[in-house]
C-alpha cells in the first residue's frame, strides 16, 4: 500500500468537511472497524458512541464495552494539502470495534482467529491457491469459494453443500497488482445462534480498505449469512 508521505501534524481543531464513511458504499451499514492505526478521514466515527470490542486471548474471545476516543488531527496529502484526520485511541487491542451495535456483551464462541499476519494463514493460502475454504463448525458448516468471471472478477460464495450464496465479488488484483484474496479474520458466533459469523478484510494496495462483518442472524430464508456491518474507503493523506 502506498502510505502517506508526511507523518501526522498533530491535533488539530475539527473542521466541517464531508465525512468519509458518508461517500462509501458501506455508509448504509453500521460501521466496524478491524484496523485501528490507519489515517480515517474526519468523520468517519461517531464522536459518542457504545462500543463494544471482540477480545481475544487464544481461542477464548469477550465481546465488552471498549473505550474509545476519536479525537482531530491534520497530515500533508501529495499536493502538500492538510486532511482532517479521525484519530482512535483505544487504551488495548481488540480484534475488532463495533460502535453503536445491537450485539450482547458476553462469551463467543470461537472456532478460527487468523495470526498476527494473516495472509501467512493457511485460510489465506488455500482460498488463494485452491478457490475454496471449509469452515467446519458449528450448527451449519460453510465452504467459502470463489469462481473467476469471463469479465476477469472473482465471486465469491458460501455453501453447506447443496445450496449456494453469492457474497460479494473483487477485482482479480488491487492497482498495483496487490493480491485481493479475503482475509478472514475471525470465525466465531457473535450472535448466539450456533452457526458461523465471519469478520473480513478485502486488501488494497491503493490506499482503500474494506472490513465487513457477516453475521448469520441476519441472513433471509435460504440465506447463510447477511453483511451487517462494514467500512470501506481510501485512506486520508495517503498516496504515492
Amino acid at each position: 500500500m502506498c502510505r502517506p508521505l508526511l507523518p501526522l501534524l498533530g491535533l488539530a481543531l475539527t473542521v466541517l468537511s464531508t465525512p468519509l464513511w458518508a461517500q462509501t458504499a458501506g455508509s448504509a451499514l453500521p460501521r466496524m472497524v478491524i484496523e485501528q492505526s490507519r489515517q480515517y478521514g474526519q468523520g468517519t466515527f461517531p464522536r459518542h458512541a457504545n462500543w463494544l470490542g471482540l477480545y481475544c486471548d487464544d481461542q477464548a474471545c469477550e465481546l465488552k464495552p471498549a473505550l474509545v476516543h476519536i479525537t482531530s488531527s491534520s497530515a500533508k496529502n501529495v499536493l502538500d494539502e492538510d486532511e482532517e484526520l479521525d484519530v482512535l485511541t483505544i487504551n488495548d487491542a481488540p480484534l475488532a470495534l463495533l460502535p453503536n451495535t445491537s450485539l450482547k456483551a458476553g462469551k463467543v464462541l470461537t472456532w478460527y482467529q487468523a495470526k498476527a499476519n494473516p495472509s501467512e494463514a493457511l485460510q489465506w493460502q488455500k482460498l488463494k491457491k485452491l478457490g475454496k475454504w471449509a469452515m467446519p463448525w458449528g450448527a451449519q458448516p460453510l465452504t467459502l469459494s470463489w469462481v473467476q468471471t469471463p469479465d476477469g472478477w472473482k465471486r465469491y460464495h458460501v455453501s453447506d453443500g447443496q445450496t449456494k450464496q453469492f457474497l460479494f465479488s473483487t477485482e482479480l488484483e488491487s492497482h498495483y497488482g496487490g493480491d485481493t484474496t479475503p482475509i478472514i479474520h475471525w470465525v466465531g458466533d457473535l450472535d448466539g445462534d450456533g452457526k458461523a459469523d465471519l469478520l473480513l478484510s478485502i486488501p488494497d494496495d491503493n490506499c482503500g480498505f474494506d472490513e465487513r462483518l457477516y453475521l448469520s442472524s441476519q441472513a433471509g430464508e435460504g440465506k447463510f449469512l447477511r453483511k451487517a456491518a462494514q467500512l470501506t474507503g481510501r485512506e486520508a493523506a495517503c498516496g504515492c
